[in-house]
């Protein structure tokens, strides 16, 4: 995969073509395909996860065969490094695991609302649903360890201050690693977490299992960071059970095989967003050698690491407020950048 880093701007020093008098200008170099990008193929069928085999002894299968293939996008950098958009896919997945922990706790913010509390707020404390988000954007910078640190840092957002981090990082760390394989490591740290914590609250303790499952799958796969995976589908239709229609919850006696199932289902669409992400990224690299704006590599970075990026922020990044609407509009209009909002105003630029 091509790295934005890697692209040098357009050398716009013509002296050495000015040396000889008569001497043809060369043309300056426009916008191409950029070399060595990596091809992400579909997801194949056979690995797929239909939504009527929920109990079936073969989601492990698919869900080994998902988790092989998402591997794949997050070692296609140079020299097996995660790939430059790898940030933007952790939190596309953060925001779509997030709304569906704010419909666990019954709060009304969906995707967009979430996002845009995230990049207009202004600084402003977090709401309830905003902590959830925040609790999974956490994934985009924290290595993949069980530490007493990672766990403090998501027992603040989601209020569990009873906890002892350093203890508990200890029992999760060694139940993944004693797990015959990722998909049980994450099945088993899950399941003792929320025993450990649900005393608390339930509900808060049930999405520290959920993210836990996902540092624990992350840390025995050998990710440089967790992704966003079991929180994202655990709402999934087909997951729910019975006359009552329950979903599965780590307190069950099937956790292990829901687990499967569920990783099966998420995998699939985070690889779709992988594969799309990265051709939008690849767009982006193709169009970044044009960017004349000052300022404007690190506005590329931005965009490659985060969900939405807003011109104020881009304006903090050392561009004028004019300079960083007139580069996303310049963005847009070249096909690398999309504005997701909507909106006239208050508008978040994204791949």
């Amino acid at each position: 995969m091509l790295r934005i880093a890697d692209i040098a701007p357009v050398d716009r020093d013509d002296s050495s073509l000015s040396a000889r008098p008569g001497r043809r200008r060369a043309k300056p170099a426009q916008p191409n395909s950029a070399p060595n990008a990596v091809e992400i193929h579909p997801f194949p069928g056979w690995a797929r996860l239909a939504d009527t085999d929920a109990g079936s002894a073969d989601a492990a299968f698919h869900a080994g065969a998902g988790l092989a293939l998402l591997d794949r996008i997050l070692r296609s950098g140079a020299d097996g490094a995660e790939p430059d958009f790898a940030g933007c896919l952790r939190q596309r997945l953060a925001l779509k695991a997030a709304e569906s922990c704010s419909a666990l706790s019954r709060l009304r913010e969906d995707a967009a609302a979430l996002r845009d509390a995230e990049h207009l707020s202004g600084g402003a404390a977090p709401s309830p649903a905003g902590r959830l988000h925040r609790l999974f954007r956490l994934f985009a910078a924290q290595p993949a360890r069980l530490d007493a640190a990672t766990l403090a840092r998501a027992i603040a957002l989601l209020g569990l201050s009873e906890i002892d981090a350093g203890a508990l990082g200890q029992v999760l760390a060694g139940c993944a690693a004693e797990a015959p394989d990722p998909l049980a490591a994450a099945a088993r740290a899950s399941a003792v977490a929320m025993r450990l914590c649900g005393a608390e609250a339930a509900i808060d303790a049930e999405i520290f299992a959920l993210w836990v499952a996902d540092l624990a799958l992350a840390s025995r796969l050998g990710w440089a960071r967790p992704v966003p995976l079991l929180a994202a589908a655990i709402l999934h239709r087909s997951l729910k059970r019975g006359a009552r229609a329950k979903r599965p919850r780590p307190t069950d006696d099937d956790w292990r095989d829901a687990v499967a199932f569920v990783y099966g289902l998420a995998v699939a669409e985070a690889h779709a967003r992988g594969a799309d992400l990265a051709r939008r990224a690849q767009r982006l690299a193709t169009v970044a050698p044009v960017l004349r704006t000052k300022g404007a590599r690190r506005v590329v970075g931005m965009l490659l690491d985060d969900d939405g990026v807003t011109p104020a922020a881009a304006a903090c990044a050392g561009l004028s407020d004019r300079a960083a609407r007139r580069l996303f509009d310049r963005l847009v209009a070249l096909g690398a950048v999309r504005e997701l909002t909507g909106r006239k105003a208050f508008r978040i630029y994204g791949l």
